[in-house]
């Protein structure tokens, strides 16, 4: 069984990734305990920061409102005692307010005292200046002042009580991103890094070239489908380097095989390309005999307007001169003013008799000069604009009854001596081209047919609409013989590999297609003034 070749720096080891805490600095362990610690640690310590900063200015702001009131009743309260300098009687009603740990001292200073009336100082340190604040208020006995009491009280205490609160948070957060931490690990060692490890062993062992150990991965999770999957592209390896050793063994003889299985194919299909291209030769003329029904179907819709009219002219001029006869019986009595209808009615008949008439003939004459161009395709002096004016009248009605309209700008005097039955075809292709593809879907459009003298020698033909246009991937192809965007709905694919093989290889010329999608598009043709001479027998195989 052939085995893979090792790689380059296989007899090189990689270096050794560091270690933390045991653990391999590139381990996804780590990386799901660093994301913990930070997805954790980081908001809690966030919150427990906004919390002590609110929690102080809170604290400030309760402790300032509470000084005012108790300051406030404590003046009320002393008047009496101080009045009667009875310190004895305001040491309880201090003592009680001092059972709060807020208050840290309390002050009674009589105006011409040396000493103070009464004082109080909660025995210990005043702790941090900041959160100590102060009030002084007079103590009023019958609108006079007979003494000041001053009273500070400290936030400490109720910051230490919610400093003690937020400790107790940490450590219940602390004990439980540690327990988190534990059953994420366990979780993740047990269905993810252990499967991973021997995945792992697993591609190594397939690396190496060996394939004759069986992957076993348990479970149904994703791990386990890759698992599965490295095990089914094992058995593949195997499958294919048993068919590679099989092949080596009979190669000789299968390259023999199909040496002679060559020979054969390229007989057989030298001998499909004969036919294919006795088939192309079949399609291009049943193509060609196709556009001249077209061109047939179209004039005798068009003949059938003009023969129409003139044989209801026909019918009313019989029953005219039916009246005519009757006046001239007798059975009628004839008068002058009848007659002089009649004989209005005659002319402006035979007006609309010779003009209808004139029509068909026109038509007549013009498809017959057609027809007689594309069967027998002679060679022969013509004037370009007249050619076009002429397949355009076999055109036009397949255009009448539809929103889109045909324009000219066609040069006179360019006389060109070619084939003007091929040129015609060529014409009648792009037209009807642009009708079936270049307008589908659309509620109107307008087609331009424009000839120009390029040189002395050449002459510049255009076909141009302001239809759907086409993407590039379609331009490239569109010369190609059986290429087709109507595949299943009637298009043969032959209709543009005509066009181009008429162009160069009868008319000795050249086309070019300008087009994008929704910007219409352009068959531009530079053509000789003198075809080139085609060799005898050519007729068949062109077009």
């Amino acid at each position: 069984m052939p085995e893979s070749p090792a790689p380059p720096n296989a007899s090189r080891p990689p270096a050794a990734p560091r270690s933390l805490f045991g653990l391999r600095s590139d381990s996804l362990t780590i990386a799901v305990v660093v994301a913990l610690l930070l997805g954790l640690l980081l908001p809690t310590t966030a919150v427990l920061l906004y919390d002590g900063q609110k929690t102080r200015t809170t604290a400030m702001e309760d402790l300032r409102r509470d000084l005012g009131r108790a300051t406030e009743v404590m003046a009320l309260s002393l008047a009496e005692p101080v009045w009667q300098v009875s310190p004895d009687l305001a040491d309880p009603m201090v003592k009680a307010q001092m059972d709060d740990p807020r208050f840290v001292s309390v002050l009674v200073v009589e105006p011409a005292a040396s000493a103070p009336f009464l004082s109080q100082q909660r025995p210990g340190e005043r702790g941090d200046e900041d959160l100590v604040l102060s009030q002084t208020r007079p103590i009023q006995r019958d609108g006079r002042e007979i003494a000041r009491l001053t009273v500070s009280m400290s936030a400490a205490p109720l910051l230490q009580a919610k400093q003690a609160e937020v400790w107790r948070t940490f450590w219940r957060s602390g004990l439980t991103l540690t327990l988190s931490l534990v059953l994420m690990l366990w979780v993740l060692q047990r269905f993810v890094l252990r499967p991973m490890t021997e995945l792992t062993g697993a591609a190594e062992a397939l690396a190496a070239g060996r394939l004759d150990q069986p992957l076993h991965v348990g479970g149904a999770d994703e791990i386990a489908r890759v698992g599965m999957a490295m095990e089914r592209m094992r058995q593949a390896l195997l499958s294919a380097f048993e068919a590679l050793r099989q092949h080596n063994l009979n190669l000789e003889a299968t390259v023999a095989q199909r040496t002679g299985e060559l020979t054969a194919s390229n007989a057989e299909l030298s001998n499909a390309l004969e036919t294919l291209q006795k088939a192309q030769r079949e399609l291009v003329e049943s193509e060609k005999l196709a556009s001249l029904g077209r061109l047939v179907a179209g004039v005798a819709h068009e003949l059938n307007t003009p023969l129409g009219n003139a044989l209801t002219v026909v019918s009313a001029l019989n029953d005219r001169y039916k009246q005519l006869e009757a006046m001239l019986a007798g059975t009628t009595q004839l008068r002058r003013s009848m007659l002089e209808e009649l004989a209005r009615d005659t002319r402006r008949g035979q007006d609309i008799l010779q003009r209808n008439v004139q029509k068909a003939a026109d038509l007549v004459r013009d498809f017959k000069q057609v027809a007689i161009d594309q069967t027998a395709d002679l060679r022969r002096d013509f004037d370009l604009a007249k050619v076009v004016e002429d397949v355009l009248v076999m055109v036009e009605p397949s255009f009448k009854h539809t929103p889109f309209v045909i324009d000219t700008e066609l040069a006179r005097g360019l006389v060109m001596n070619s084939y003007p039955g091929a040129l015609g075809q060529v014409l009648t292709n792009l037209l009807m081209n642009a009708l079936l593809h270049g307008f589908e879907g659309l509620e109107q459009g307008r087609v331009c047919v424009h000839c120009a003298r390029l040189s002395d020698t050449e002459v510049e033909l255009s076909v141009q609409d302001d239809g759907r246009g086409m993407d590039e991937s379609v331009r490239r192809r569109i010369f190609d013989p059986f290429f087709t965007t109507k595949l299943g709905t009637g298009g043969s694919g032959l209709g543009m590999h005509i066009v181009h093989s008429i162009v160069t290889n009868v008319l000795g010329g050249q086309i070019e297609v300008k087009s994008s999608p929704g910007q219409g598009t352009q068959m531009l043709m530079k053509l000789p003034l003198l075809a080139p001479q085609r060799a005898a027998g050519e007729d068949s195989k062109t077009h």
